[in-house]
C-alpha cells in the first residue's frame, strides 16, 4: 500500500503523487497538472526538495474538494 500523508487543505490523510503519476491517474497531460496547480483546482505540496507532489484526493471528480480553491 502506498504511503500516505497529511494534506492541509483537505485535513486528511491521502495519497501525495508527483506531476506525472497525477496526469497518468487523470487521464491527462502534465500541462495539464501544471494548469491546475496554477488556478488551485488541485491541492499540491511543495517539498523541500523543490519537487511538487498532488493530493491524490483532489483529482477525484466527485470529491467534496473537486473545483474548490486550494487557499
Amino acid at each position: 500500500m502506498a504511503p500516505t500523508y497529511y494534506c492541509p487543505y483537505c485535513g486528511k490523510e491521502t495519497r501525495h503523487v508527483n506531476v506525472s503519476k497525477a496526469a497518468e491517474e487523470a487521464q491527462v497531460t502534465r500541462t495539464t497538472v501544471y494548469a491546475w496547480i496554477r488556478k488551485r483546482e488541485v491541492h499540491c505540496v511543495h517539498r523541500p526538495s523543490g519537487r511538487t507532489f498532488i493530493c491524490a484526493r483532489s483529482l477525484l471528480v466527485n470529491d467534496d474538494f473537486y473545483g474548490q480553491p486550494a487557499i
